[in-house]
């Protein structure tokens, strides 16, 4: 299989929650399911760019619906799936090879395709004339009456009742929650690629440890991280992408402001491999921190020890978030309060993506997830700091994908 989808797993959830099928327009959801790009319709963010069908019956293929620009890449990409087309604004002409100019050839070229006198294409792309493929495709699958759970999370509401009106014999339900839970246990090459982001943005963080002087601008601090991560990136085949959320002084600085002696520096940051995003923070001083910073930290760091120990599969997310919450208690943190302390990564347009490690998930741990747990306490006037690691879940406790400690280190 070409894209990340646990057939098994899919047919499990889909049955449990009665549906026949999954239907997935977002962007991301389609390129989970197909290891494909949904092609340039879907910049636009509206459903009916692209339609992935996972059927609940195994014997049945995953089918894709995609703009008549980008069916080649598709069957190349994924060539056990079915792939319909809708046209899109694009006009993409083959050339006949008749002895003629060249714009006789392209005429011809033109001819061969078989359109209708009448062809036009329209601004963008026209949902009916995708949702028209789907139904044509839910035919052939058999699947013409069946319930269908959509990404519900992702569709406009006026694309949705458009969807309902075009497809009156589907009852159709909100499919999020299975695509969710299909995507928080991971395969082994999206292990592989959160594992590798982990490895370059710490490749980018000591780049900045050790390069970071007094002086430096926060844009200049992202640019020795960035050159870091290139550095340790050269040769990789995906695409790398990073995100960096620096908070620079005792109180955030404008991005204009230098460091100085005795500024803490948190680093978050996130470094996306093959659109899989992964998730991790460190902290720094310059010079040797002042007493208080240093105590802030040690907070986390025990508070982040505590919390790991019950990171464990058949543990709820929410007892981790409690056990998290009743350490920072016990360091006289009565009172602090923090909406996650983790999250899922992997595809999707941020990095922290559901199950969240929250006080009110009752979401329990599986072997086959990856969390990055956090603690970040951010106390203006002392210090934002951000303590988080990514962990890979195995049926013997979190495996962490880091390797740099997490102690409170000197820069500068």
């Amino acid at each position: 299989m070409t894209g990340f989808v646990d057939r098994q797993r899919a047919t499990h959830l889909m049955q449990r929650a009665g549906m026949a099928a999954l239907v997935l327009c977002a962007p991301e959801a389609f390129h989970y399911a197909t290891g494909a790009s949904i092609g340039p319709a879907g910049l636009f963010r509206r459903a009916g760019a692209g339609f992935v069908v996972i059927p609940a019956r195994q014997d049945l293929p995953i089918g894709v619906v995609v703009a008549d620009f980008n069916p080649a890449q598709l069957r190349t990409a994924a060539p056990e799936m079915v792939v319909r087309s809708h046209p899109i604004w694009i006009e993409s002409a083959p050339v006949g090879t008749r002895p003629a100019g060249l714009a006789e050839r392209i005429e011809a070229g033109l001819a061969s395709l078989g359109r209708a006198p009448d062809f036009s294409r329209p601004a963008t792309f026209d949902l009916a004339g995708s949702v028209r493929q789907l139904q044509a495709m839910l035919i052939d699958f058999g699947l013409e009456r069946a319930t269908l759970g959509l990404d519900l999370d992702f569709i406009p509401a006026a694309d949705f009742a458009a969807i309902q009106a075009l497809l009156p014999d589907c009852p159709v339900v909100d499919g999020s929650s299975v695509l969710d839970r299909l995507r928080a246990v991971k395969s082994q090459r999206e292990i592989d690629l959160l594992r590798q982001g982990i490895i370059l943005s710490e490749a980018g963080l000591e780049r900045l440890q050790v390069d970071a002087m007094a002086g430096m601008r926060q844009g200049d601090l992202v640019a020795l991280y960035r050159q870091g991560v290139a550095t340790a990136a050269a040769g990789l085949s995906h695409p790398v992408i990073t995100a960096e959320y620096i908070t620079l002084g005792a109180r955030a600085k404008g991005a204009d402001a230098r460091a100085v002696a005795g500024d803490p520096l948190k680093c978050d940051m996130v470094c996306t491999v093959g659109g899989y995003a992964s998730d991790m923070s460190r902290n720094f001083t310059f010079g040797p921190p002042p007493a208080d910073q240093a105590e802030l930290h040690a907070i986390a760091e025990r508070a982040f020890e505590d919390g790991l120990a019950e990171l464990v599969p058949g543990n709820t997310l929410a007892h981790v978030h409690r056990v998290a919450t009743e350490s920072l208690a016990r360091q006289g943190l009565r009172s602090y309060r923090r909406g996650h302390f983790g999250h899922g990564v992997g595809q999707s347009v941020f990095s922290e993506q559901w199950p969240f490690i929250a006080a009110d998930s009752d979401i329990a741990i599986e072997a086959g997830m990856v969390l990055a747990f956090e603690i970040p306490l951010y106390i203006d006037g002392l210090a934002s700091f951000n303590l988080e690691d990514q962990f890979l879940i195995t049926p013997d406790g979190p495996v962490v994908m880091n390797r740099l400690p997490r102690r409170l280190e000197v820069i500068g």
